[in-house]
Formats: C-alpha cells, sequence, structure tokens
C-alpha cells in the first residue's frame, strides 16, 4: 500500500495508532480471538472468518438429509442440477454482495445470466421473472439467520413458480437449524451450511460466496489461495522487518478518522466496480456506530475536489479516474481480479484492527434491528387496510415548481459541518432511474459542497441503514418512494403485495430516522416515477 499527499498531522496520527497496537499486542491478540481487544461482548464468537484453511471443508444437506462434506474446489460437482438460462440469488447485504462480486470479477463456466435479487420491489422481480420458463431458472436463496424478511418472501414466490422443480433447481444456504432450512428441506432443495461463528457481511471466503461462485462455474480454489496467502502475510509480528497489510490497513482507517477526514473515496479498476459496494457494507455497517464514523463513498461520477474530510483510497492498479488531486490518497497496489480472495481477507481484518482502534465492536449491528420492527408494525397496519403513509411524507403531485425547488433548498441547507447526504430510493433500479438518481447525487453534492451516496432500499437497510441510525448525526436524507405499480405481486399466503412491503420498509426506515432526529426529507412519487425524478434533478441542479 503507497500513500501520497499526507501531511505531518495524518503522519502523526499514523504512528500514535502503530505505537498504540503495538502496546497492546494487538496483531497477537487478534488472532488469539481475544474479545476484550474490542469491547468484550461476545466479539470472539465471530472471528470464524480468520481460519481461511477451514473454509474451503463444506457441508451440505442433499435432497435425502444426507449430510455430505466436500471441498470447496469439489463444491460444483454437488451443485450440479438441469441446465438453467437465469440464476437469481435471493439474499441481502453481506449473503449477497459478496456473491455478487465473485459472480462480475471472476471467469464464469456457465453461460446463463446471473441476477442478485436484494429487493422488494415488484417491478424488479418481475424484470427478473420476465422471459424465462421456470424450468431453466436456478433459484438461490441465501440468509444467515434464515429469517431475512425479503428472502422468505421471495424464496417463497419462487418455490411457488418452480412447483415440482424446486427439488433439482432450488439451493438454500444458511446456518444449522434456521427456518430456511426446514423450508428448503420441506421443498426437496439442497441445503448448504454457513458457520455460525461468521458474520454475514464477513462471510464472502465462505459458504455464501463459494456456493454462488461454484453454481456459475467459478474455480474458486485460486480465490481461496490467493485469501490463504494474505491470511499468512496479516500474521507478521508488528515490530518486524515487513509490514503486515492487514494491520496498515486498518491502521489507516483509524488515523483518517482522527484526522477528521472519515468519507472514503472508494475507486475501484474495471472488472470489479461492485468492490465497492461490497466494501461500503463491511465499513459501514461493521464501524458507523455511535461517534464513530468511516463513511464510504462510490467515488464515480462525483467531484474531484479537495475536501478537508475526503480521503482517496484506490482499490487496486489502473483505477486512478475520479481521484482528487491533492488529497490524501492511499493506493493498495493489487492485481485485480487475480489478488482478490487476498483483498477481501485484508479488508475484513483490518476492518477488525481499526473497530479495535476506534472502541466499537465491529461484529454487531444494532441499529439495523430498529428499522425492521417499525416494518413490522407497518406491514400489520397495511394487511389491516390503513395504507395511509407516516406524517411529513410529501407527495410530488401537490408541489409545484417553485414550491419543489424552496422545499429542497431548504433541507439542503441543514447540511452540517462534516456531514453527508444520503439518497435513498425505494424504486427499481432500472437503468434510467439509476442515471437520474446519480444525477441527483451529483447535483446534492455540488449544492452542499460534501459527500453524497445514493442506496436503494429496501438493501441498503442491511448495510449502511447501520451508519445511517447508529452513527453520529451528520447525515442529510432524502427518501424517494413510489405508488406500486398497477399490476403488483402478491406475496404468497401473506394477504399484501411486495409493493406493499417495500413501502411498509420505507415508513419503518424513515420513522426510525425521525424518531433519532436525524434529517430526513421524504417525498413520494403518486405520478409518473421518471418524470417526478426529473423533476427532483432540475430542482435540486
Amino acid at each position: 500500500m503507497r500513500l501520497a499527499n499526507v501531511d505531518s498531522a495524518f503522519t502523526a496520527a499514523l504512528e500514535r495508532r502503530r505505537h498504540e497496537w503495538r502496546e497492546v499486542a494487538g496483531t497477537d491478540r487478534l488472532w488469539a480471538s481475544d474479545g476484550s481487544l474490542w469491547t468484550d461482548s461476545g466479539e470472539e464468537e465471530w472471528l470464524g472468518w480468520l481460519d481461511v484453511e477451514r473454509l474451503g471443508g463444506l457441508t451440505l444437506l442433499d435432497a435425502d438429509g444426507k449430510r455430505v462434506a466436500t471441498e470447496a474446489a469439489k463444491l460444483a460437482e454437488h451443485l450440479t442440477g438441469p441446465p438453467f438460462e437465469r440464476c437469481l440469488l435471493l439474499g441481502m447485504g453481506g449473503s449477497a454482495l459478496g456473491a455478487d462480486l465473485l459472480w462480475r470479477a471472476l471467469p464464469r463456466q456457465v453461460d446463463a445470466e446471473f441476477v442478485v435479487l436484494d429487493t422488494t420491489d415488484p417491478r424488479e422481480i418481475a424484470r427478473a421473472l420476465d422471459r424465462v420458463d421456470p424450468v431453466n431458472l436456478r433459484v438461490i436463496a441465501a440468509s444467515k439467520s434464515g429469517g431475512t424478511l425479503e428472502t422468505k418472501l421471495a424464496f417463497e414466490l419462487l418455490l411457488d413458480r418452480l412447483g415440482d422443480a424446486a427439488s433439482v433447481s432450488a439451493l438454500a444456504i444458511t446456518d444449522p437449524g434456521s427456518a430456511l432450512e426446514a423450508r428448503a428441506r420441506a421443498a426437496g432443495a439442497t441445503v448448504v451450511f454457513g458457520h455460525p461463528d461468521i458474520g454475514g457481511r464477513f462471510s464472502v471466503l465462505s459458504v455464501f460466496g463459494l456456493a454462488p461462485a461454484a453454481v456459475a462455474g467459478i474455480d474458486v480454489e485460486p480465490l481461496l489461495l490467493s485469501a490463504r496467502r494474505m491470511a499468512g502475510a496479516c500474521r507478521r509480528s508488528d515490530d518486524g522487518d515487513e509490514t503486515n497489510p492487514g494491520v496498515e490497513l486498518g491502521l489507516l482507517l483509524a488515523a483518517a478518522h482522527d484526522c477528521g477526514r472519515d468519507k472514503l473515496y472508494l475507486h475501484a479498476p474495471d472488472g470489479c466496480a461492485e468492490m465497492v459496494g461490497w466494501v461500503e457494507q463491511l465499513l459501514a455497517e461493521s464501524l458507523g456506530k455511535g461517534d464513530v464514523l468511516l463513511l464510504p463513498v462510490a467515488a464515480a461520477g462525483l467531484p474531484a475536489e479537495p475536501r478537508s474530510d475526503r480521503f482517496d483510497i484506490v482499490l487496486g492498479s489502473g483505477a486512478r479516474a475520479g481521484v482528487s488531486a491533492g488529497t490524501p490518497l492511499a493506493h493498495i497496489e493489487a492485481e485485480l481480479p487475480a489478488d482478490l480472495g487476498g483483498e477481501l481477507f485484508r479488508w475484513q481484518f483490518a476492518t477488525a484492527v481499526a473497530g479495535a482502534l476506534l472502541g466499537v465492536n465491529p461484529f454487531d449491528q444494532p441499529d439495523v434491528e430498529s428499522s425492521k420492527v417499525v416494518t413490522r408494525r407497518y406491514v400489520e397496519r397495511i394487511k389491516a387496510g390503513d395504507t395511509a403513509e407516516p406524517s411529513g411524507v410529501v407527495r410530488l403531485s401537490e408541489v409545484t415548481g417553485l414550491g419543489l425547488a424552496q422545499l429542497l433548498g431548504t433541507h439542503l441547507a441543514t447540511f452540517p459541518d462534516g456531514g453527508y447526504a444520503v439518497v435513498s430510493a425505494y424504486l427499481d433500479r432500472g437503468r434510467r432511474n439509476r442515471e437520474l438518481l446519480d444525477v441527483l447525487r451529483q447535483h446534492i453534492a455540488r449544492r452542499t459542497d460534501g459527500a453524497s451516496v445514493l442506496g436503494f432500499g429496501p438493501s441498503f437497510l442491511h448495510s449502511t441503514g447501520q451508519a445511517h441510525k447508529g452513527g453520529p448525526n451528520r447525515g442529510l436524507f432524502l427518501q424517494i418512494t413510489a405508488d406500486p405499480p398497477a399490476v403488483d405481486i402478491p406475496v404468497p399466503g401473506e394477504g399484501l403485495t411486495f409493493g406493499q412491503v417495500q413501502l411498509a420498509q420505507a415508513w419503518g426506515d424513515y420513522e426510525v430516522l425521525v424518531e433519532r432526529g436525524r434529517r430526513v426529507l421524504a417525498v413520494h412519487c403518486d405520478g409518473d416515477v421518471e418524470a417526478e425524478l426529473r423533476r427532483l434533478v432540475e430542482a435540486v441542479g
């Protein structure tokens, strides 16, 4: 890792953190699974990801209920089924982002379309099922707890579509004894067990990443070999001649936080763009707690301007576009995707180091559950026929052009010092919506002269949502929702639709943000969504 443009204050902070880490024998204690290195509240129970050698051994439960042990390199032999045209991965947060990264970055031998369905948006679900016969589908449901709402509902829908084909076309990835295991077994589907001592966002090098990779015909052995090499390097002594790459990155993160450079602008090379999203959820959910914030920002498209709270991180060779001249920079000189396994391990190790130095537990997510509780309340209200949105939500059809510009201008004027803006879009991620929302994000960044990020709901609730609700109150939120489509998708056996579930999730998110005193403006598109997004872009721009 190479540093550039760092001043004496940053260098001093880095050295202080290095001295602190050596004083507490941090590396030895981390490898010894010493929970007192963090908050001593059970962290030692979540360090299974350190044992990369063990991750190559997996346990399956086949359709007959028989446990089958196998090596990761041979996993594909146990997961082969009939040929398929499209594979749908149903998962949220760490259960999906890691697998998506592997699918996009590594060469696949299976000639099929691979889609991550981490949403309840009915338009996206309909698009994922469009123009494909159920017999040509492969479905992977991934949930560590086995009770993730979005995964549960989507799995029921897909099992209903697959019918008898579920026994050869469906796969569940979960921890032993979960509700997902029971449902998959009832459908005759294959089950692959996760490790109970590995949390979701640290699970990419476990079965949650390896099993989807195997279904795609990806050779996982080079990935694991790269991770093992990095794990060996991360065992180096803190006072040795060679640097410890995981420790050095962790020290850098802590020093950046100390110096107020807590907005980490991430740059990824072509072919590994999804790594930005994976790092984003790892850092935000692990370290966004209490007074601590390290906010990953997708740098693509944002102004390359120096700011006092900005730190640029280049995630591999050939990813320099958009780097801000004069801004402190860390260039991780890895060859991606060849070194991908090692880089995934390095970031996990660095997150654990930074958590220890910053005094937070990087393995819990106490504020992710809050919006789930309120969401369940809204779901019950909708089932009872009450579809009214929370007070304070602005319907765009009731606001004139000038009034909208004033409304947004007033909201953006509350942008705090050292803050960040979030566009939370509970909309489908079609190309046009993405383009318009990214332009909106760029306009907001220019208007506020600060960091701006875009998250699609409900996906981001399982990653950056932790930092939004549990981190320092320095966020400025613009939530955007829309009416469900005229032809919505019913949730089997639940008495409501996917569009209604998505609205309940948005309202739960909004209510918790309001309860916690966050700066939030919620607007609802009750007309043509694209036209309303254009209005928002024009009003901000």
